[in-house]
C-alpha cells in the first residue's frame, strides 16, 4: 500500500487514488472536533505553521539516527523518549477501506514503552486540549492500524495489534512547558457507529446520558454540600495536625509516654519515631521490569463515576 499525502490541499493519495476522507476531516464533519471557522485565518496559519515545526522535530527525532531536536519542544520529547521510549515510529501514514471507503490519516507517535506498553500518541501544541476530540483521534488510528493487518505501508512492513495507552503530548508554545495526557479509549463499537453513518450519508451522534430533573437537582445539591464539608474538613484537619506537633514535641522533650484528660474523654498516647520497610514500585519496576510484571495481579475495581464541579476546576488548557 502507498500513502501519500498532498500538504497544500491536505488530500490522501493511496495507491494513486484520492481517499474518501481523512480522519481529520470526519470528526469535524460529526461535530467530534472543535469548530475554528470563527478564528482569523493569519492566526490559524501562523499556529499551524509553529506546529508543523514542531512535529517535524519530533518525527526527525523518532526516524533519524542521528538527529539534534531544533527546538525546545523537540529537547523535551527526547528527554521524554530516553526516560519511557522503547522504540517508536513518528508520523505513520495510515488507511482503511471499510466498504470502498478508504479513510486515511497520520498517526503522530506509535510504539512500545520501556515496561512493554504499546501506545499510541497524538501531539497538540495548541493552547487549549480537547481531550474528548484527542481520545476519538488517537482511537480511531489505533482501531485503523489494527485493521491494516500485515501491509506493507510505503514499503515497510507494518505489524499492529493494538495499544494499551492513549496519549497526547501537549506542548505550550508560550510557557515553553509540556505534559502527557492519558487518555481513555472510545470503543470500537462506537468508532464502526461512526464509520456506518460516514457510510451511510448521516450524522453520528453520541450517547447522552438521559436523568430526570430531580435526580440533576438532587446530585447537584448533594455535591455542592459535601464540597463545602470537604472544604471544612481540611481546614480543620490542618489545624488538628498543627496541634499534634505541639503535642508531640511537648511529649518528646518532657519524656511522657501517654496522657489521660481528667473527664477521661480523651487519650492521648506519644509513638516514639520508628522506621519501616517498603518497596521502591518504581526503582523495581525500572532496574527488574520481569520480576514487576511477575508480581502484578489483577483485581476488580467497583464502577463509579467522577463529579466535577465546574466553578471549582477549569477544563483542561
Amino acid at each position: 500500500m502507498q500513502i501519500e499525502l498532498l500538504e497544500k490541499t491536505h488530500t490522501y493519495l493511496v495507491n494513486g487514488d484520492i481517499a474518501s476522507i481523512s480522519v481529520t476531516e470526519l470528526l469535524a464533519k460529526h461535530k467530534l472536533a472543535p469548530d475554528y471557522s470563527d478564528v482569523k485565518k493569519e492566526i490559524l496559519k501562523d499556529k499551524a505553521s509553529k506546529g508543523k515545526t514542531v512535529h517535524k522535530d519530533i518525527e526527525n527525532i523518532l526516524n533519524s539516527k542521528a538527529y539534534t531536536p531544533t527546538t525546545p519542544q523537540g529537547e523535551q520529547f527526547s528527554e521524554w523518549a530516553s526516560k519511557n521510549l522503547d522504540c517508536a515510529v513518528g508520523e505513520q501514514p495510515l488507511a482503511l477501506d471499510f466498504n470502498g471507503m478508504i479513510i486515511c490519516g497520520t498517526c503522530d507517535i506509535m510504539g512500545f514503552t520501556k515496561d512493554g506498553n504499546a501506545f499510541i500518541c497524538d501531539t497538540k501544541t495548541t493552547s487549549k486540549i480537547y481531550k474528548d476530540t484527542v481520545a476519538w483521534q488517537v482511537s480511531l488510528l489505533d482501531y485503523m492500524a489494527r485493521n491494516c493487518g500485515d501491509d506493507i505501508i510505503n514499503g515497510k512492513e507494518f505489524h499492529w495489534k493494538g495499544a494499551s495507552k492513549f496519549l497526547c503530548h501537549h506542548y505550550d508554545l508560550k510557557e515553553n512547558a509540556f505534559r502527557e495526557i492519558e487518555l481513555e479509549k472510545v470503543p470500537d463499537e462506537e468508532i464502526e457507529k461512526l464509520l456506518n453513518c460516514e457510510y451511510n450519508n448521516e450524522i453520528y451522534e453520541q450517547k447522552v446520558l438521559v436523568i430526570d430533573e430531580d435526580l440533576k437537582a438532587q446530585i447537584e445539591k448533594a455535591e455542592v454540600e459535601l464540597k463545602e464539608i470537604e472544604t471544612a474538613y481540611k481546614e480543620a484537619e490542618k489545624k488538628a495536625k498543627e496541634l499534634r506537633e505541639q503535642l508531640c514535641e511537648a511529649f518528646r522533650t518532657q519524656n511522657v509516654k501517654s496522657w489521660e484528660s481528667a473527664d477521661k474523654s480523651i487519650l492521648i498516647t506519644y509513638v516514639c519515631q520508628t522506621q519501616r520497610m517498603s518497596v521502591d514500585s518504581t526503582k523495581l519496576k525500572k532496574e527488574f521490569p520481569r520480576a514487576y510484571e511477575l508480581c502484578q495481579k489483577i483485581s476488580t475495581v467497583k464502577d463509579s463515576v467522577q463529579v466535577k464541579l465546574r466553578n471549582d476546576e477549569s477544563e483542561d488548557k
